[in-house]
């Protein structure tokens, strides 16, 4: 009965060899654009968007009150950017918008999360993700230890842009694993 039926011929390695090319599989081209008015406006919006977080760390140098300088940094990484992406959104379109997202899955899904990371780099980035949470616990719970002033900022900021880095580092078996926590898959 088993016979008839082509999927029961399959073996578990002609199951992993389909997965394993499915995974490689290209992304299908990304829409095309018009260039005009709006178009340049968008880019703009959105190049603006995404460089004003790196402003903030120029505001400790302008000498500046620490309460504008906190209300200024604040700004231009929380406020800011949003605004300029909701815009960039409005301005550029569903299609050209649509363009931007598929070029950016292709970069950013082809190289982080499709691509594996060897053993060295998973566990290098595995310890640089966990010594990232060092300066953290230090200010949480020693904050003697920790330096004043902005260099203490610094310190912290520093930590959470080498922890978001070494998540991505770590390539897509950890995105993977991650998602696993979150998916409950019944009884083992």
């Amino acid at each position: 009965m088993y016979s008839e039926c082509p999927q029961a011929q399959l073996s578990t390695a002609d199951f992993k060899l389909n997965m394993d090319s499915d995974r490689f599989t290209p992304n299908p081209p990304p829409p095309t654009i018009k260039k005009d008015w709006r178009f340049k406006c968008g880019v703009t919006a959105l190049v603006l968007g995404m460089g004003m977080p790196l402003l903030a760390l120029v505001v400790p140098f302008l000498g500046l009150s620490a309460a504008t300088a906190t209300m200024v940094a604040g700004a231009l990484v929380a406020g800011g950017p949003e605004l300029l992406c909701v815009l960039a959104v409005a301005l550029l379109g569903k299609e050209n918008f649509q363009h931007f997202i598929a070029l950016g899955k292709k970069m950013a899904g082809d190289v982080i999360l499709r691509m594996p990371a060897s053993k060295g780099r998973y566990y290098a980035a595995l310890t640089v993700n966990l010594l990232s949470w060092v300066p953290l616990y230090l200010y949480g719970y020693a904050p003697g230890w920790m330096p004043e002033g902005w260099t203490r900022i610094h310190i912290l900021a520093g930590a959470d842009l080498v922890f978001i880095a070494s998540m991505f580092a770590m390539g897509g078996e950890f995105w993977g694993k991650l998602r696993r926590i979150f998916v409950w898959e019944g009884s083992v």
